[in-house]
C-alpha cells in the first residue's frame, strides 16, 4: 500500500533559522509546529524531518550537538503522541573543514538520500506526499524525488519566493499547509 509522506525542513520551517544553531537549548519551535504535525497525523501522513545541518561539517558544532537537535525535536514532538516518524539529517559539506564530514555525500539535500534512508520511495503516494521547506533546495529536493513542493514564507521563504522560477503552492508557515490538506 502506498503510504502519504511529508517530508519537512527543520530550520525555517518547524522552527527559526538561527545560521548553525550550536546548542539545542536556544532552539526556538515556531507555537504552531506541534498543532501543524498533530494535523497532517491525523489527515493519515507519515512525517520525517529532513535537514541539511552542514555546521557540523564546517566546524560550527559537534556531531554530538547534531544528535542532541535531534533528540530535542523528537522529544518535544512526540512527547504527548507519536508525531514524527523520523528524523534525518547531513552532516556533510563538501567544503567542511572536519575531515571526517568533509565529503560531496548523497544525503545533502536536495540529493535524495535522507528520503531513500527514511522509507522506501518506492512505496510513496506521490501525487499525495509532499516536501515543504522554506529554500528552494527543498522544492528541489521534493522535485527530485516526484513529489509535490511547497515553499512556506518563514525562514528563508519570502527571500526565496523571488527565485522561484515555477508555479507551487505556497503557504505562509506550516500550519496553513496543514489545515489546507484534505484528509
Amino acid at each position: 500500500m502506498l503510504k502519504k509522506v511529508i517530508f519537512l525542513d527543520r530550520d525555517g520551517t518547524i522552527c527559526e533559522d538561527q545560521d548553525y544553531l550550536d546548542d539545542w537549548r536556544k532552539m526556538k519551535i515556531f507555537p504552531y509546529a506541534f498543532e501543524a504535525l498533530n494535523i497532517l497525523k491525523d489527515k493519515g501522513y507519515q512525517i520525517y524531518v529532513v535537514s541539511n545541518q552542514s555546521g557540523v561539517a564546517r566546524g560550527k558544532f559537534s556531531i554530538d550537538e547534531a544528535e542532541s537537535q535531534r533528540e530535542y525535536v523528537l522529544g518535544y514532538f512526540n512527547r504527548e503522541r507519536v508525531v514524527i516518524n523520523d528524523y534525518l539529517y547531513c552532516p556533510h559539506h563538501k567544503d567542511g573543514i572536519i575531515e571526517e564530514f568533509s565529503i560531496d555525500c548523497d544525503c545533502r539535500k536536495p540529493n535524495m538520500g535522507l528520503a531513500k534512508r527514511a522509507v522506501d520511495i518506492h512505496l510513496i503516494d506521490k501525487e499525495r506526499s509532499y516536501m515543504v521547506g522554506d529554500k528552494l533546495i527543498d522544492v528541489e529536493f521534493g522535485k527530485n524525488l516526484g513529489i509535490i513542493p511547497v515553499l512556506v514564507l518563514t525562514g528563508y521563504g519570502n527571500q526565496e519566493l523571488i527565485k522561484l522560477k515555477e508555479k507551487i503552492p505556497v503557504f505562509n508557515n506550516i500550519y496553513e499547509f496543514a489545515v489546507s490538506l484534505d484528509s
